[in-house]
């Protein structure tokens, strides 16, 4: 059974008592009519986690009850006392304005602990306590760690430093001392996944046969490959390796490896040995590489991908000098509805999705470049309470993991509204000696009940940029209102209540058309509202950067790693990029670097060439580049076809051709492609197979069909109608060619009372030059066949 959600807080769900509500006559079963009827909150039972209704009506005494979502729905937002109600998208449950760390338990403040800062127009920028963020005593921006000998390698024998170089120097390290790239460590998970589908399920690898294995030039020519599929939109391994349409074939990966290759490796994509062998047998003795798996108590949805995302982000980490500023973001996973996270039998490791969560620099030339990158399970993720437990509130937690390298050192971390609140602030300055500031939701904060009331009350609407703000009376911290394109609401830790007198450019809008003026204006803000506009778009701008280089693989045949692991080599790219231009820029002051659309090409071709070849020969000419489309058929893309195949060119209905022909072939298509699908498998396992005469099932096992050879002896038999002579065998590949069963004799016949061998297959393949003779002028038939067939 799935993990039940915490119980709702008593004390939040006891505050609505009062609500005015208008629900309408369609919410009670049976009813149709949409007519409001009032009522208000009368009770909360927390047995069943609902509020009671009771109905204005004096004939309806009864109470009914209503979950929160009706209740969200349904509140009477035009009575006067709505605003004196704290209603939250979701309910409040308990654990969530509460974190308890090691020393001390830190809890959601109350509405009577803040304090309104007011600052007028032409009164100074200032008001309230002045709050000084936590010092900070390194260097402000972020550079690239990195030696004389790393730098060296990045260079090509012209002394440029190259994107490709700086791009395989930004990836994972595998191993206990580091000594195994990505693609080395890749490929070892791959060959033990490949060696169990061979021997669990039958799987049989069409390129890696015989001494063939994959190695690690083989898997960076498959990330080449998917760049190169990307690139070109994204087409099919069919596609790629089409021989007739130029505009899907890709020659840069058909020169690079086989159709067979590529199809194996897409198949067998794996980055953990995540099974046991079968019936209890040893690792050792059926797999040539060692098992690597994520260290014990992994959680469920990190088993395949963990050991690759924690690689990813260990790297990153350590290839620069850490400044001052970080933004944190949570994205949702593309693709991840129809994965194996949400189906599958009880109990799921990710019930309604995944978000991935990362720490991004927003300042200085390294900017949107990704520190660090987890995939979260939710509420209910394994891992966490195994790192740190701060109770229910398991964001913390998780946040807690995330900045574990910056914490007592006085970083500013930006953040949105999924980390931040008013207990997360105290933690961040108290227990992580972090600067923190960012959006937050209404329900996080005691001042955010003030600040809707107050909002409300003074009709302050979106678009007028006008700021409310609250200062807590004791704690460092502000809680600021600001009406923008929507209310927009802040929290910090080291930001006074400071206003920044046209501190923001935005494009106003007309009040009587509401259209934007076309010139910017400068508008007031809270000095935190500055912060957070200056770095948070960086990060979307990075995600963005990412987006466009999103690769193409057939995910689809392994459920949900394959695309985290493509959303890695995604942030990978976009991270060798900003050390590219860093480290250009630096040592190559009087050159402009390449835009990243060059450098993904040169990274793909370098991918691709990457090791020994796989091809042993060349895979032919390309497509031609032009194609007569007045004489080629839509259906059947100009392929020359047999007048029996299956699927022949369009022909108007309105052309008449004159009387129907007999049909040529007596197989239907069907059949004829059946039977030349087994001809084929026969001729696989047997080398030497041709022109072989096989019997065909006939009707009571009579010979009813006529000998097709020319020369038949039962032409020779003295009857007033020549006829030849009957047979039930029919030769293979003639049948197949000529779309018919081709008879020919190949048995006895009652000759004058005597019987003789009558082998017209054998006469008409020499006589066709399909077999070879023995002897000049003679054949491999008995002499009575011989005289009668001549």
């Amino acid at each position: 059974m799935a993990p039940k959600s915490r119980p709702i807080s008593s004390e939040w769900a006891e505050s609505l008592v009062g609500l005015r509500m208008k629900v309408p006559e369609s919410w009670w079963p049976g009813y149709k009519s949409h007519k409001l009827c009032d009522g208000r909150i009368d009770s909360y039972c927390p047995i069943s986690q609902r509020w009671n209704l009771l109905l204005d009506t004096k004939e309806d005494d009864a109470l009914y009850l209503m979950a929160y979502e009706a209740i969200y729905k349904y509140a009477d937002f035009d009575s006067s006392t709505y605003n004196e109600f704290q209603l939250t998208q979701q309910p409040i449950r308990d654990g969530d304005d509460e974190i308890q760390t090691e020393t001390k338990k830190y809890f959601r403040t109350e509405a009577e602990e803040w304090d309104e800062v007011v600052i007028e127009d032409g009164d100074t920028d200032t008001g309230g306590r002045p709050i000084e963020p936590l010092a900070w005593e390194g260097d402000e921006e972020f550079t690239v760690k990195i030696t004389d000998e790393e730098l060296a390698s990045l260079r090509d024998i012209d002394g440029e430093i190259r994107f490709e170089k700086v791009f395989q120097w930004c990836l994972p390290r595998f191993g206990d001392d580091d000594d195994q790239t990505l693609f080395e460590f890749q490929a070892a998970r791959m060959r033990n996944y490949m060696r169990k589908r061979v021997l669990e399920n039958g799987y049989k690898p069409r390129y890696y046969t015989g001494d063939k294995v994959i190695t690690g030039d083989h898997v960076a020519r498959f990330y080449g490959a998917c760049l190169c599929r990307m690139i070109h939109g994204g087409r099919s391994i069919d596609q790629i390796f089409s021989t007739r349409e130029i505009m899907d074939a890709v020659p840069s990966i058909r020169e690079s490896m086989t159709k067979a290759c590529l199809e194996d490796l897409t198949t067998c994509l794996h980055y953990s040995d995540d099974w046991d062998p079968e019936c209890g047998g040893d690792w050792d003795d059926i797999y040539d590489d060692p098992k690597v798996v994520g260290p014990p108590g992994t959680a469920k949805h990190r088993l395949k991908h963990g050991l690759l995302e924690d690689g990813y982000n260990k790297r990153w980490r350590a290839i620069v000098n850490f400044g001052k500023w970080i933004t944190t973001d949570e994205s949702r996973v593309g693709g991840w509805y129809h994965s194996c996270m949400t189906i599958g039998p009880e109990p799921k490791p990710i019930r309604t999705g995944a978000t991935i969560h990362t720490v991004c620099i927003t300042t200085g030339p390294l900017s949107t470049f990704k520190l660090f990158a987890r995939v979260y399970g939710g509420q209910f993720d394994e891992d966490i309470p195994e790192i740190n437990d701060y109770g229910k509130y398991k964001m913390i937690s998780l946040y807690d993991l995330m900045l574990d390298p910056f914490k007592h050192k006085g970083h500013c971390v930006v953040m949105d509204s999924a980390y931040m609140s008013d207990a997360m602030c105290q933690v961040g300055r108290e227990e992580w000696k972090i600067n923190m500031v960012g959006t937050c939701q209404t329900n996080r904060t005691g001042a955010g009940s003030l600040g809707k009331a107050t909002v409300a009350a003074r009709g302050i609407k979106v678009g007028t940029h006008q700021s409310v703000m609250y200062q807590h009376k004791d704690k460092p911290i502000t809680y600021a209102i600001w009406a923008d394109n929507n209310y927009v609401k802040t929290l910090s830790n080291f930001h006074g209540p400071n206003l920044l007198r046209g501190g923001i450019q935005r494009k106003l809008r007309d009040p009587v058309t509401h259209r934007r003026n076309k010139d910017f204006t400068d508008v007031d803000c809270p000095e935190q509202q500055w912060v957070y506009c200056q770095t948070y778009h960086l990060i979307d701008k990075g995600n963005g950067s990412e987006a466009k280089y999103d690769l193409s693989t057939e995910s689809h045949l392994h459920g949900w790693s394959p695309k985290l692991a493509s959303r890695f080599f995604n942030m990978n790219l976009n991270n060798a990029y900003n050390i590219y231009k860093y480290l250009y820029t630096k040592y190559h002051p009087d050159r402009t670097p390449m835009i990243m659309r060059s450098c993904i090409n040169d990274l793909t071709h370098s991918l691709l060439q990457q090791g020994s070849e796989i091809r042993t020969r060349g895979f032919g000419d390309a497509p031609s580049a032009t194609k007569d489309i007045t004489t080629t058929s839509s259906s059947l893309d100009g392929r020359k076809l047999r007048s029996d195949a299956f699927r022949q060119h369009f022909t108007s209905p309105t052309v008449h051709t004159g009387t129907p022909q007999t049909p040529v072939s007596d197989l239907t298509g069907r059949a004829l492609r059946y039977r030349k699908a087994s001809c084929k498998l026969r001729k696989e396992r047997q080398p030497g197979r041709n022109h072989i005469s096989v019997p065909v099932v006939v009707k009571k096992n009579r010979a009813t069909a006529y000998c097709k050879y020319h020369n038949c002896p039962g032409k020779n038999t003295g009857s007033k109608r020549k006829r030849a002579y009957r047979s039930k065998y029919v030769c293979e590949e003639c049948s197949l060619e000529k779309g018919i069963d081709f008879f020919l004799c190949n048995s006895t016949k009652d000759v004058d009372g005597n019987l003789v061998v009558v082998d017209c297959h054998t006469a008409y393949h020499v006589e066709k030059k399909l077999y070879e003779t023995t002897a000049t002028g003679s054949v491999s038939v008995s002499t009575v066949a011989s005289e009668l067939t001549e």
